[in-house]
């Protein structure tokens, strides 16, 4: 793990996003490890909620086509609401699956990432966190073996993320 290039990471999307709380740092270091297998455990299910998302209006905070979150396998967020204005539902889908298909998930680099992080906060390198709030959350994701998560309720209501996990190199 580059610690160089996880602390450029996290303070990027701090930039970026403000109110970012633990768990929405858990959920970064996640998709950047993870991709987007999680999501495309029911391919059927995962196109369909796509669909819907694709469909519906998106107010989006984003205005770029994608926001990186590489720590390994240059992966990004593509943001629907700009990607579905140039391109296919079907095009994105083809992307999510063509992800997965060369990404392998390795939850013990997820785990050997967020021990990382609570390093970092213990040396003070991000602020915004403190080591009992690291802990207190390292308790859950050991307890629950490391899961999915979603956004927190601020970072949600705040930035209205509405993306998928794809290679930045599929992206045109």
């Amino acid at each position: 793990m580059n610690q160089k290039k996880m602390i450029e990471l996290i303070f990027y999307h701090l930039k970026r996003y403000p109110a970012m709380e633990l768990e929405d740092i858990y959920k970064l270091l996640y998709q950047s490890v993870m991709g987007p297998a999680h999501i495309l455990q029911n391919k059927e299910l995962a196109y369909s909620y796509l669909k819907k998302e694709f469909e519906s209006y998106n107010e989006s905070y984003e205005t770029g086509l994608y926001v990186d979150i590489s720590l390994d396998h240059e992966l990004v967020r593509l943001n629907i609401p700009v990607f579905k204005k140039e391109d296919s539902l079907d095009a994105l889908f083809k992307m999510m699956c063509e992800t997965q298909r060369k990404m392998i998930p390795d939850k013990d680099k997820l785990k050997h990432s967020w021990l990382e992080l609570g390093s970092l906060i213990e040396n003070k390198n991000f602020e915004n966190f403190t080591l009992n709030q690291w802990g207190k959350f390292n308790k859950i994701l050991c307890e629950k073996d490391f899961p999915h998560f979603s956004h927190s309720t601020a970072y949600r209501n705040l930035y209205r993320p509405s993306y998928r996990i794809v290679l930045r190199k599929l992206v045109g």
